[in-house]
């Protein structure tokens, strides 16, 4: 087993680097600040896989582990810090800006949840923490699906990952379930249901990194193949230079700021494009350009 871990700690930390690394790459060519958010994502996943690896191979690190309580405040952090960069990347990626509402109940939960740690038992804090941070994610996941509004293997087993991440949680610190063989889900430092969400949001990097490194560095043969699109569906001029931004990554703040526009100018433009072109997202008409 630990051979397997060891394989499987090197095999996931060159992956998460080579995706962060492209992402960097790609921020430093278009400045759009989706990509230094994905940067960030990826840079926490390798620090909580980093920590996870150090734990289970080292003793003295094994002790630090066992009786710091500011350890264990770190360790939160880095979950509370993957995922606010998952909801900026939401923000960015599908211009779903953060609610008041939503800044509100963030607030409260870690307010909540540092009282929780400060004042209860161990299994119970910790375990309330985990749930919160499963339940976080579904939510996470459950925006991406609305934005996306198609079957996606990917987005559906993130979903029910997290589901199961929840009653992980339930079972690894419940009392009555410790020592036992079920505790054998949490490899002692470990869930497998995060374990197994970190390589669904590999691949989804990996992907979303070779369409958007095609994106950037690829530039003559979207633009011809978006001289094509627009002639296909007799686009305007104007949803043209919108459509070049959108594929750009802009949001509907940025095509409006750049093309001297009103971002409701902008929405109306969207809506009669994917109306002209038989989509429902971004997502869709970026792709349908790119194989045109």
């Amino acid at each position: 087993m630990d051979n397997i871990l060891l394989i499987y700690n090197i095999v996931l930390t060159i992956v998460l680097t080579i995706v962060l690394t492209g992402f960097y790459v790609i921020y430093m060519k278009n400045k759009k600040r989706e990509f230094i958010f994905l940067s960030l994502l990826f840079f926490l996943l390798i620090i909580d896989n980093s920590i996870l690896y150090i734990s289970e191979f080292s003793s003295n690190f094994y002790l630090l582990y066992e009786n710091s309580q500011l350890f264990y405040f770190f360790v939160d952090l880095i979950y509370l810090g993957i995922v606010l960069t998952a909801r900026f990347i939401i923000s960015e990626r599908f211009d779903d800006k953060i609610t008041i509402r939503e800044k509100y109940v963030w607030i409260g939960i870690v307010v909540l949840l540092s009282i929780i740690s400060l004042t209860s038992p161990y299994d119970f804090s910790e375990g309330i923490i985990y749930i919160a941070l499963f339940s976080t994610l579904l939510y996470l996941s459950f925006k991406v699906y609305k934005h996306i509004k198609k079957y996606n293997m990917l987005i559906f087993s993130i979903i029910a990952l997290n589901v199961f991440g929840i009653i992980e949680s339930c079972i690894y610190y419940l009392p009555a379930f410790q020592n036992s063989i079920l505790n054998l889900i949490g490899l002692e430092y470990r869930f497998i249901s995060m374990d197994i969400l970190k390589l669904l949001i590999c691949i989804l990097g990996i992907k979303y990194f070779a369409r958007s490194f095609e994106s950037v560095f690829n530039k003559t043969s979207i633009e011809d193949n978006l001289d094509h699109f627009c002639a296909e569906y007799a686009l305007t001029a104007r949803q043209k230079e919108i459509l070049k931004l959108v594929i750009d990554g802009c949001s509907n703040k940025e095509i409006g700021d750049q093309l001297h526009i009103t971002e409701g100018t902008v929405k109306t433009h969207i809506y009669n494009i994917f109306k002209k072109t038989d989509v429902s997202n971004r997502n869709q008409i970026i792709n349908k350009i790119i194989r045109n």
